[in-house]
């Protein structure tokens, strides 16, 4: 087997991993790239801990935070109504407009995903940025841009499959317009990952 070292496209230097990762950041000129049949540098955000966030167990955790407009052609809701995406969704007049939608991208049980990407696309975060990660340890990025658009559709059917009402049909467009590496700030604690900012 011959091992062969990952350097990075934009300024040549070694880049240094102890886990396997799709997506490589470079300590030396601070960019990211993936490796996708090509070598693509890729657009990135790093959130701050907050000033009043414990030192330790401090992690960083990568989302695809996908910006996307959504139109509701058709939906057919017992009991209640199209309640949750029409108070998420921005711009739009209750039949569609645009949304965030972040997805873990990361390795998780089902459980901790539905939370964390309801949680965050229900509540996008606000944070301050940084340009690296202050030797923080990240878990490995494991979604690939293209997986994560699929699963929007996912985020999307779960958040209004929940209450009120019983979703019995709903037909829609989802058009991811962009999409971003984000890496957020967390705790871990007994309880699970807590947003740390």
């Amino acid at each position: 087997m011959k091992v062969i070292q990952v350097k990075c496209p934009h300024c040549n230097n070694p880049i240094k991993m102890k886990q396997k990762d799709l997506l490589f950041y470079c300590d030396s000129c601070k960019t990211i790239h993936v490796r996708d049949g090509g070598i693509n540098v890729i657009d990135y955000e790093i959130g701050d801990f907050g000033r009043n966030a414990p030192q330790g167990d401090r992690i960083y955790v990568p989302f695809w935070r996908l910006y996307c407009s959504f139109t509701i052609k058709n939906m057919k809701v017992e009991g209640g109504g199209l309640f949750k995406l029409s108070n998420w969704v921005k711009g739009g007049a209750g039949t569609g407009g645009d949304i965030f939608i972040f997805v873990p991208a990361s390795d998780f049980d089902p459980a901790t995903f539905k939370r964390l990407a309801i949680m965050l696309t229900t509540l996008p975060p606000r944070y301050n940025s940084r340009t690296d990660f202050n030797n923080v340890p990240r878990l490995p990025t494991t979604m690939s841009r293209e997986e994560a658009a699929q699963m929007a559709h996912f985020v999307v059917i779960t958040m209004e499959a929940e209450k009120p009402g019983t979703l019995q049909d709903l037909d829609y467009t989802l058009n991811v317009n962009d999409a971003r590496a984000v890496y957020l700030p967390f705790l871990t604690s007994p309880q699970g990952l807590v947003l740390g900012i």
